[in-house]
């Protein structure tokens, strides 16, 4: 069955158009070529390959527009004096050794700046969602490298204009309104500030502290409590994953809501019920870019599902690709928003062709067979899909990457459901008392579990210093056998 994807080179074509954004100055000149491209399409209406070349040519420009008009827009120039600035305080507070680190917008919404204050027994109590005022110099975002880490852009992907030191007699306690704050904005602080009070309420549990990091990250999205130990053993044993949201962690929810609320007479109710309740658990958790990409193809799965159409396809990724790149054109910088799209990717093009491997009526005859062969192939699709990207950015290959997710996925599917329930049963001291008793000794479980596997012999393969080129190559020569087993087997191809 020949692959339909249509929309897969426009976001090829997009990215590569932002990706050359970085050497255009002037964000109207590509604008104004991508005007005369569009006409000249138009104009060449009865040649179809002349027209589609247009196409692919005018959405090239439209990503170089896009991204030289966002790098324009942070590139700010600020004061080389100090300056009084009003703050809000929009994420939870890492605290260091001689500093609390945190992020927050100005209070007219127009930047967002990475703060780092002196520590002391005030800065420790800063909270989310409170105004700050501060007197001290903001900088420019400096550059900074280490190993294939670009400081300046993942700044730049995650919206930051400016970074600024303030010492403790630079700043103090400030109301301020929100009223100059987007809707987005004032949404998103609103349940940031809900995230918060059910951190709290998580860390007032007294549960040890790494079980305590995982559970925060893999059911809210705060890795702010991991130890940098317990990252590592993670990261050996191939589940760092696990602890980052992304579609993983939305299908269950989405499973257990749907569950919950499967009216079957009511189909439509349940999937619009169903799609909010992903998006605002998106909010909960800070709309970060991988939990975003999920929700949307999650939103999409939902709605094909109510005309019974093919519900995850090639092309409906490229579809929230392109949607997600016009929002925020510098997400094509964010290691998840890469590793993210590259593991859809290879879940939808590679796992159909090693799935095929056992005969599909053995499979039925042996639901058992099949449901530990789909966590197989699916991970070792997603696997080859990413590992070239994770071997260039981390230089380590994780060789036990199989036992680690069948360890991982089920005590994630359990983790998210105790977790799901011990809010809901947050009004009864009693019974979310003993569910986080339970939640906890299931983090601490998992802990010891990858513990025991990076302890394996060759668990990690580790120094693997690859350059861009070798990685092109590699993705290069992936594709080439894809498509050397699709033509020699016709019938194991998935539709775009």
């Amino acid at each position: 069955m020949r692959i339909h994807a249509p929309l897969l080179p426009l976001a090829i074509s997009m990215i590569v158009g932002i990706a050359m954004s970085q050497w255009i100055n002037n964000w109207f000149i590509p604008l104004a070529m991508l005007v005369i491209v569009v006409i000249a399409t138009c104009m060449v209406g009865r040649y179809p390959r002349l027209q589609t070349a247009g196409i692919i040519v005018g959405t090239l420009l439209l990503g170089m527009t896009l991204g030289s008009r966002q790098r324009q827009q942070l590139d700010v120039e600020w004061s080389e004096e100090r300056q009084q600035v009003e703050l809000i305080v929009t994420s939870e507070v890492k605290v260091k050794k001689k500093t609390v680190v945190l992020d927050a917008l100005t209070a007219d919404g127009q930047h967002k700046l990475r703060c780092s204050i002196q520590r002391d027994q005030d800065s420790e109590q800063i909270q989310i969602g409170q105004g700050l005022e501060v007197y001290t110099r903001i900088k420019k975002v400096h550059e900074y490298h280490h190993g294939h880490f670009d400081y300046l852009q993942y700044m730049q992907c995650h919206g930051f204009t400016g970074e600024l030191y303030a010492y403790s007699n630079q700043w103090q306690w400030q109301t301020i309104s929100l009223k100059e704050l987007s809707m987005t904005d004032k949404l998103r602080l609103r349940f940031l500030t809900w995230r918060h009070q059910l951190l709290e309420h998580f860390r007032q549990q007294q549960m040890d502290e790494d079980a305590y990091g995982v559970i925060s990250a893999m059911t809210l999205g705060d890795k702010t409590m991991l130890s940098k130990e317990l990252k590592d053993t993670y990261s050996r044993v191939g589940a760092s994953h696990i602890l980052a949201l992304s579609g993983l962690h939305l299908m269950i929810i989405y499973g257990v809501i749907t569950l919950v609320i499967g009216w079957h007479r009511y189909h439509m109710a349940t999937q619009i019920i169903t799609v909010l309740a992903i998006w605002a658990f998106a909010l909960l958790t800070g709309l970060s870019t991988s939990v975003v990409r999920s929700a949307f193809m999650i939103s999409l799965y939902a709605l094909l599902s109510l005309g019974y159409r093919e519900r995850m396809s090639v092309n409906t990724l490229a579809f929230v690709a392109i949607v997600l790149l016009i929002i925020n054109p510098m997400a094509i910088y964010d290691l998840g928003f890469q590793l993210s799209f590259l593991a859809v990717l290879g879940i939808l093009l590679i796992h159909p062709l090693i799935n095929n491997l056992i005969a599909a009526d053995v499979q039925q005859e042996h639901h058992w067979l099949s449901s530990a062969w789909g966590l197989v192939t699916v991970s070792i699709a997603a696997q080859i899909a990413t590992a070239p990207l994770v071997m260039y950015q981390f230089g380590r290959f994780s060789t036990w990457f199989l036992l680690s997710n069948f360890i991982v996925i089920p005590m994630a599917w359990l983790l998210l459901n105790v977790a799901l329930l011990s809010i809901a049963f947050s009004w009864w001291s009693w019974a979310m008392k003993g569910l986080m008793t339970i939640l906890a000794w299931l983090a601490t479980t998992l802990n010891h579990c990858l513990e025991w596997v990076a302890q394996l012999p060759m668990s990690s393969i580790e120094g693997i210093n690859l350059s861009v080129v070798q990685v092109y190559l590699i993705y290069i020569i992936i594709g080439s056998i894809y498509v050397a087993i699709s033509l020699r087997y016709p019938a194991t191809r998935r539709s775009g």
